[in-house]
């Protein structure tokens, strides 16, 4: 029992480290887009210059949302393992304990409780939603901008453009809903 113990345990730090990972991952590449989305805007009305190409400029955004998708399914993978190996754990642990552990209260269980958009507080969830949504809605916002700008340049042929950036943005959607729906711990983590 006590290898079994070790086993979880390295298991346990390992998943909890790759999550801590992930989340600098994420936090990297919202910066990484936020200063492009910012560079390309300061630069507004020189973007002209590009002609035609000002229809591509979307495109990074585009990859970083289905990438932050990606992301947000890995993490909550992670959630499930680490939940699961910090049941084991506890169970693992000596039973006749003076002072039982309410496993609600401690570890990556309470950290979901609180910040998991299906489980926190009202208030916590407004705040997820008000992220969530201006991370969809910005980048569509910014498509917009630079399609219409692009339009000056495109003429009718900017139709293209905008066909493509929609059929991307179909499978993304879906990948946002199913990290989303992943995200629901509720059920257990057998679920």
């Amino acid at each position: 029992m006590p290898d079994r113990i070790h086993v979880l345990t390295t298991i346990y730090q390992s998943d909890r480290a790759d999550r801590a990972t992930t989340l600098t991952v994420s936090l990297a590449t919202i910066g990484v887009a936020t200063t492009y989305l910012i560079g390309t805007i300061a630069f507004y009305d020189k973007l002209d210059l590009l002609g035609w190409a000002i229809s591509l400029l979307p495109f990074p955004l585009v990859c970083t949302a289905a990438f932050h998708a990606q992301l947000l399914t890995l993490a909550a993978v992670r959630a499930r393992s680490i939940l699961a190996l910090e049941h084991a754990l506890l169970t693992a642990t000596d039973p006749g304990q003076n002072t039982p552990v309410d496993p609600t209260r401690i570890g990556a269980t309470a950290t979901e409780r609180a910040t998991n958009i299906h489980t926190a507080s009202p208030s916590h969830r407004f705040a997820m939603l008000i992220a969530y949504g201006g991370a969809g809605i910005i980048p569509l916002a910014y498509t917009v901008l630079m399609l219409i700008k692009a339009a000056h340049h495109l003429g009718g042929w900017v139709a293209v453009p905008t066909a493509l950036y929609l059929v991307l943005l179909v499978p993304i959607t879906f990948a946002w809903r199913d990290s989303a729906a992943k995200l629901d711990l509720r059920g257990g983590v057998g679920t």
